[in-house]
């Protein structure tokens, strides 16, 4: 009876309260547009946090086919980032929005996922394994014209 009583009061008790990151810039990002096309000379670097000007998804060139079907009259973008070392790359967002990271016209498969519905001002994160060099962030699917996209790389 012990037992089950404890388990009661377990299953009972409140889950414990998410952490919600503080990225880099957050509260003061960068202003980018983001590019139609993936031949970008400017890129972002690791570590910052940035406020991207989104474009209707029409007029965007994506890098790559997008994982998810774009929604009707959403917005799109592209972003370049300069990687400097092997790591994982998390990709932290300000609202519901698909993100690819494409290198060498070929879409890296993401390794792990977090939610931030909870955390104001913050919708998810999405890990990517990375090693030194070149990486297009593909944004589509934004229900808005703007994102705010901090970049970590551990």
């Amino acid at each position: 009876m012990r037992v089950f009583a404890a388990a009661a009061l377990m299953i009972a008790a409140p889950a414990a309260a998410q952490t919600c990151p503080s990225p880099a810039g957050w509260a003061k990002p960068e202003r980018h547009l983001a590019a139609r096309s993936s031949e970008m000379r400017f890129a972002l670097k690791p570590g910052g946090t940035a406020q991207i000007g989104l474009l209707a998804a029409k007029d965007v060139r994506l890098a790559t086919k997008a994982e998810r079907k774009p929604r009707p009259r959403s917005s799109a973008g592209l972003a370049a980032i300069d990687v400097g070392k092997p790591g994982k790359l998390d990709v932290i967002l300000s609202n519901a929005i698909y993100v690819d990271l494409v290198r060498d016209g070929k879409t890296l498969r993401s390794t792990g996922h977090s939610d931030f519905k909870k955390c104001p001002g913050l919708r998810k994160s999405v890990s990517f394994d990375v090693v030194p060099g070149r990486y297009i962030v593909q944004l589509t699917g934004a229900p808005s014209r703007s994102v705010k996209m901090a970049t970590v790389l551990r």
